[in-house]
């Protein structure tokens, strides 16, 4: 049976299946690749950071984490943000553009 939390099980797989456009890069530096991530990511943990301090860590992690998948999956942060938020909020008019 295979550990699903060992990262090196896997790594053959995720090798396999990079965006063309990531394996395209070759010439992109190690620093160049962590500033685009961390830049990319940076509204995702800044909310999950403010979520954290009402609702809970559990709660935020999983919300940075949905965020972060759906804009993995090509949705700008504040599309993502609205999905997930949706998820969890009552069905009610919210004032647009609102973030707590």
């Amino acid at each position: 049976m295979s550990n699903p939390y060992n990262p090196n099980q896997h790594m053959a797989f995720f090798n396999q299946q990079q965006p063309r456009n990531f394996q395209q890069q070759p010439n992109m530096g190690q620093h160049s690749m962590e500033q685009q991530v961390l830049s990319a990511m940076s509204p995702v943990n800044n909310h999950g950071m403010r979520e954290a301090q009402h609702l809970g860590y559990p709660h935020a992690l999983r919300e940075a984490i949905a965020i972060a998948y759906l804009m993995g999956q090509g949705q700008d942060f504040h599309s993502a943000w609205q999905m997930v938020e949706s998820w969890w909020r009552p069905q009610t008019l919210q004032q647009p553009g609102t973030f707590y």
